[in-house]
């Protein structure tokens, strides 16, 4: 009996250590992709994506300590998938992973954006993240899209988990929310990048978590979600009328920029806003040009 437990044990330990390891590459290679496209020429122009509506958002800077953290709590549901799913099957699904960041890489590439910095705060933890990181390559917010595809697997094959999952979400979202680290802009097309993950390279149903994050989320945060699945939507609308070349993800996006009116600015005229209403931009303030290292 001591043997067969003994064996079992090492065996579990094994499947462990090797799944580990997979999604380990995985996540460097995801990384990798993610931080190589950061750096533009200086005359450089970018799309405006912080509205009048994100800044009716109370800017809560002290909610990014959550930033640093929020993945780890993701981490043993992947695993668990690595020890539950299929070789074969798992292997799709790093590979699905990886492709949320190259299809981000491209939208940073060929359609990029910007965000500005709040002038002054005392949140230590978001200053560590701006000091860090540039505002660009924003749009799609691959703090949702990533999240929300690992969601979609947790859920589907542990249910149990589901209530904690989506607990989890809520609390990415609005995390990068509130601390100005994306626009709603952003946010829709995070879940829209997703929802095309878990649809083309896995061939699973997608759940958006509309109601979730209009009703339950909403009477947590006050963030105006629903403003966000309309323009959800609205992608899904326009990517459903494209085909070929102009049915991929960043010239969906541009298509979509220029529909709704999103002007270009350099770097340093991005402490700025654009108001949906009145077709302008504006430099309230309390927005400054975003600095950072990478």
């Amino acid at each position: 009996m001591n043997i067969e437990k003994t064996t079992s044990f090492i065996k579990k330990t094994l499947s462990y250590t090797k799944n580990t390891a997979l999604l380990g590459e995985s996540a460097t290679e995801y990384w990798g992709y993610y931080f190589g496209n950061r750096r533009f020429p200086r005359n450089q122009k970018f799309y405006v994506v912080y509205t009048n509506i994100d800044h009716t958002i109370p800017f809560l800077p002290n909610s990014a300590r959550d930033y640093w953290l929020i993945n780890f709590e993701l981490i043993p549901t992947v695993i668990k998938l690595g020890d539950t799913l299929a070789g074969r099957f798992f292997d799709d699904i790093r590979h699905a992973y990886v492709d949320i960041a190259k299809e981000g890489r491209s939208c940073f590439r060929e359609v990029p954006t910007i965000m500005p910095h709040f002038a002054t705060h005392s949140g230590y933890a978001l200053r560590a993240v701006q000091t860090l990181l540039k505002p660009v390559n924003c749009c799609p917010s691959l703090h949702t899209a990533t999240p929300l595809f690992f969601y979609n697997l947790g859920a589907r094959y542990f249910p149990e988990k589901e209530p904690e999952l989506r607990q989890y979400i809520g609390g990415v979202v609005s995390t990068v929310i509130k601390t100005k680290l994306h626009a709603l802009i952003d946010i829709a097309f995070g879940i829209f990048l997703s929802k095309k993950t878990i649809n083309d390279k896995l061939g699973l149903e997608f759940y958006d978590l509309e109601s979730f994050f209009t009703q339950e989320q909403r009477s947590k945060d006050n963030i105006p979600y629903e403003h966000i699945y309309r323009m959800y939507h609205d992608i899904n609308e326009l990517a459903g009328t494209q085909q070929g070349e102009e049915g991929k993800l960043p010239k969906i996006m541009e298509r979509y920029f220029q529909e709704i009116g999103l002007p270009r600015v350099k770097r340093e005229q991005s402490n700025c806003l654009y108001d949906l209403e009145q077709k302008t931009l504006v430099y309230p303030t309390d927005l400054k040009v975003g600095q950072g290292l990478l």
